[in-house]
C-alpha cells in the first residue's frame, strides 16, 4: 500500500494532468520499445532472407556445375562407346585403344581415368600410363551395378579409392552389350575428388559455412571444409531428405546439421540430370553475431532515446508535482474566481467572441419553444453544428487564429436568412446551434445542408483538414420534435440532434444528416 502511494505520488496520479501524462509518457516509452523490436525484427529478417537467397543461389549455380563435370564424362563415355568395334570388346587393339583414352581423358580435366572392363571384370584397356596390379575389378559396386541393370543410362557411384593411383573418385560409367543385348562389359571414367575440393575452394565462406555435394540417397561425394572422413557418410536422415526434397527440387530452410549438430541456414537444389544433390548452409550463430556487430550503433542509439524519454519523463513530473502543489495553495481562491465567472457568464446573453447568443440564451429560448410547441403542436427543430478538425486548426494555426475562425464561422450562420423567430447560438466550444420553431425536420435538413455548403464555399483555409479541398467544414445533425408535456423534450431533442451530427462526422464530415424518433 505505501509504494502504490509513493508511486501515486511521484506520478501525480492524483491530478488530471498528472495521469494524463503518465498515460502519455506509458505510451510514448511502449511505441518506443515496440518501434525499436520491430525494427531490429526486420532487420534479422532481411538478415535471414539475404543468407536464404544467397544459399539457393550457390547451390543452384553449384548443382549446374556438378552437372556440366558429370555430363562432360557421360560425353566422353558415350563417345568410347560408340568407337568400340561392332565385332565387340574382343576385336579392341590394347595399345593404340589405350591412347585414345588417354587423349579423351586429358581433354577433361577433372577426370581421372577412363578404363573398359569386359564381362568377367578384366580391365582390357586404360588412359592410365601404367596398368594397375590387379586388373579384374568384378567386386566394384558399379560392376555389380551394370550387370544386373540392363539399360543404357549413366549410372554415379559412391566415392572409391583408386586401386590405381589410390586417389579418391567418384566412379561414372555405362554397360556395353553386346550385339544381342547382354552384358558384355563395362566403361568407367573417375572424376577426382580433389576437382571439387579445388572448385568449392574458390567460395569465400566462413570457417564453419557448408557446401556439400551428396547423392539423392544420402550419400556425401564432397563436403566443405571437412575432409576425406566425411566422404561417403550417409544423410539421409537430414531434414534436408526427410522433408526439403519430398516436397521440391530446390528452396531453402533451416535445420541442425545431422553431419556435425551445427545449425545453418541451408539452400538446396536438386540436378535435373543425375540422381545429385547440392546444398551451401551458412552458420546461423556466425551470421548472427556478424548482425548484431552490425546492429550494434541502432541499439545504442535505441537505448538512448528510450534513456532521454525516461528523463525528460522524471522532469515533466516533477513540474507537474510542483503545479499541484501551487494549485492546492491555490484552491480557495480559484474556487472563488471561478464560481464569480460562472455567474456572470450565466448572466451574459450574448456570446462575447462571436456577438451571437450564448449558453443561457439558448437554454432561455429552446425552453420556451418547446412549450409553445406543446401548446400548438407544431414541430421544434434543433440543429447542432461542429468544426470538422477545429482541434488540428488550433494547433496548426494558434488559438488567435482559432478565434478568428469562430467568428467567421458565426457571421457565415448569421447570413442564413432564417426566420425572426428562429435563433443561432454559440453551443459551446467550436459547436454551434441553430434552434428553429414552427419547423419540420425536412426544412431544418434544408437549413443546415445550406449552412454545410456556405461554410465550405467561403473556403477558409484549413491544411490539417485532412479532406481534398484542405479548407474548414462543419458537420450538422438535425432533430425535430412535437412538444409532449409529460416527457423532457429538451434532452430527447438535443440527444437527436447530437446523435445525427455524430452519425455525419461518421459518414466522413462536410455534411448534415438529420434522424428521426423510429
Amino acid at each position: 500500500m505505501k509504494f502504490r502511494k509513493n508511486v501515486a505520488r511521484a506520478l501525480a496520479l492524483n491530478s488530471s494532468l498528472g495521469r494524463s501524462i503518465t498515460f502519455f509518457m506509458a505510451g510514448l516509452l511502449l511505441a518506443g520499445i515496440v518501434t525499436c523490436v520491430w525494427t531490429l525484427t526486420r532487420s534479422w529478417d532481411k538478415t535471414v532472407q539475404d543468407a536464404e537467397r544467397s544459399a539457393i543461389n550457390l547451390s543452384v549455380s553449384q548443382s549446374r556445375q556438378a552437372e556440366d563435370t558429370f555430363l562432360q564424362a557421360e560425353l566422353v563415355l558415350r563417345e568410347v562407346r560408340r568407337n568400340i568395334p561392332q565385332e565387340g570388346l574382343a576385336s579392341i587393339t590394347i595399345p593404340p585403344f589405350n591412347t585414345y583414352l588417354a587423349e579423351l581423358k586429358d581433354r577433361v580435366p577433372q577426370l581421372h581415368g577412363v578404363m573398359v572392363f569386359d564381362a568377367q571384370g578384366i580391365m582390357l584397356a586404360t588412359s592410365l600410363d601404367k596398368r594397375p596390379l590387379m586388373t579384374n575389378y568384378s567386386d566394384r559396386e558399379y560392376f555389380i551395378y551394370h550387370r544386373h541393370n540392363n539399360h543404357g543410362s549413366l549410372h554415379i557411384g559412391h566415392v572409391i579409392r583408386s586401386r590405381s593411383t589410390g586417389d579418391m573418385v567418384i566412379p561414372v560409367s555405362l554397360r556395353i552389350n553386346d550385339a544381342a543385348g547382354g552384358f558384355e562389359g563395362v566403361l568407367l571414367a573417375t572424376v577426382k575428388v580433389e576437382y571439387f575440393r579445388h572448385f568449392y575452394g574458390y567460395f569465400e565462406l566462413q570457417d564453419r559455412d557448408l557446401l556439400a555435394l551428396l547423392t539423392t540417397d544420402g550419400t556425401t561425394l564432397y563436403v566443405r571444409p571437412y575432409g576425406d572422413e566425411t566422404i561417403n557418410q550417409n544423410l539421409s536422415s537430414s531434414p534436408l531428405f526427410t522433408r526439403e526434397l519430398s516436397q521440391k527440387d530446390r528452396g531453402h530452410g533451416t535445420w541442425v546439421s545431422t553431419l556435425d549438430n551445427i545449425e545453418r541456414i541451408y539452400g538446396f537444389a536438386r540436378s535435373e540430370r543425375y540422381p545429385l544433390v547440392v546444398a551451401a548452409g551458412y552458420d546461423k550463430s556466425a551470421l548472427w553475431n556478424s548482425w548484431l556487430r552490425g546492429s550494434l550503433p541502432d541499439i545504442v542509439l535505441n537505448a538512448m532515446l528510450l534513456l532521454g524519454t525516461l528523463l525528460m519523463g522524471a522532469i515533466i513530473f516533477r513540474q507537474v508535482r510542483l503545479n499541484v502543489r501551487n494549485q492546492t495553495q491555490l484552491a480557495t481562491l480559484r474556487d472563488e474566481l471561478t464560481s464569480i465567472n460562472h455567474t456572470l457568464q450565466l448572466m451574459a446573453l450574448a456570446d462575447g467572441l462571436t456577438g451571437l447568443a450564448n449558453r443561457r440564451q439558448f437554454d432561455l429560448f429552446l425552453s420556451q419553444s418547446l412549450k409553445n410547441s406543446a401548446q400548438t403542436q407544431k414541430p421544434v427543430s434543433l440543429i447542432m453544428i461542429d468544426i470538422d478538425y477545429f482541434k488540428r486548426y488550433n494547433d496548426f494555426y494558434g488559438h488567435v487564429a482559432g478565434d478568428n475562425c469562430l467568428r467567421l464561422v458565426g457571421d457565415i450562420l448569421q447570413k442564413l436568412q432564417l426566420n425572426k423567430n428562429d435563433l443561432i447560438a454559440r453551443y459551446g466550444g467550436e459547436e454551434f446551434a441553430i434552434i428553429l420553431p414552427d419547423t419540420g425536420p425536412e426544412a431544418a435538413l434544408f437549413v443546415a445542408r445550406r449552412a454545410v455548403s456556405m461554410v465550405r464555399g467561403a473556403k477558409i483555409p484549413h491544411s490539417q483538414a485532412g479532406g481534398q479541398h484542405a479548407v474548414v467544414t462543419i458537420s450538422a445533425g438535425c432533430y425535430s420534435v412535437i412538444a409532449d408535456a409529460d416527457f423532457d423534450d429538451a434532452i430527447r431533442l438535443k440527444e437527436g440532434a447530437d446523435k445525427a451530427l455524430y452519425q455525419a462526422k461518421i459518414e466522413g464530415r462536410d455534411r448534415a444528416m438529420a434522424t428521426s424518433d423510429s
